[in-house]
């Protein structure tokens, strides 16, 4: 699944499939009628691969969500949407126990929800496709750690402790010496107005 091409676009309910970027904004594709839509720059939209659920012990990607989901009821779709809120909190509590209760209203739940029946009958969610990108995370997790900091770190702690060279005396020379010049003057040309 290619969440970083998935986005959700207030006001729309469906979800969408970047196509192209464009100068002002992208070109975007409906899962559900497959419609494109210019979605330019002050609209309102969420890429799915940004969202994330508040959790008591952090937040929870929404592809791992869409995940425990997945194991949890074999690849089938989920409950209609227009469920009581409480049922909605009951099954949202099977799939991830410490959501925070006090973030993560109904229609939060009704919307993962719905994006996920969307996405599973447009055959975007298979385990294989979850557990790979999950995977290729990790790998690359483990492996910033077993080197001990991640090389990025490294670089910045090195940009904060290098101290700035001093320039050499040919430096300086090829520089040579600058004077101050009096600033010229811009005259604006004035048309004449018969002539």
């Amino acid at each position: 699944m290619e969440f970083e091409k998935l986005v959700a676009i207030s006001g729309q309910s469906s979800l969408y499939l970047v196509i192209s970027r464009t100068n002002s904004g992208f070109i975007a594709e409906s899962l559900e009628d497959k419609k494109r839509i210019p979605v330019f720059q002050n609209m309102d939209v969420s890429m799915l691969e940004d969202i994330s659920i508040y959790a008591e012990s952090g937040e929870t990607a929404l592809k791992d969500v869409f995940l425990k989901i997945f194991e949890k009821y074999n690849g089938k779709s989920l409950p209609d949407t227009k469920a009581d809120n409480a049922e909605l909190f009951r099954f949202f509590e099977e799939v991830l126990p410490d959501f925070d209760k006090d973030k993560v209203y109904a229609s939060h739940i009704r919307k993962i929800v719905k994006w996920y029946n969307q996405l599973l009958k447009h055959e975007m969610i298979t385990p294989e496709k979850l557990a790979s990108k999950k995977s290729e995370e990790d790998t690359t997790e483990q492996a910033e750690s077993s080197e001990g900091k991640p090389k990025s770190e490294e670089k910045k702690k090195e940009a904060k402790t290098s101290k700035p060279k001093a320039p050499t005396a040919s430096a300086a020379k090829s520089a040579g010496t600058v004077k101050n010049a009096p600033a010229r003057k811009v005259q604006a040309v004035r048309k004449a107005g018969g002539a």
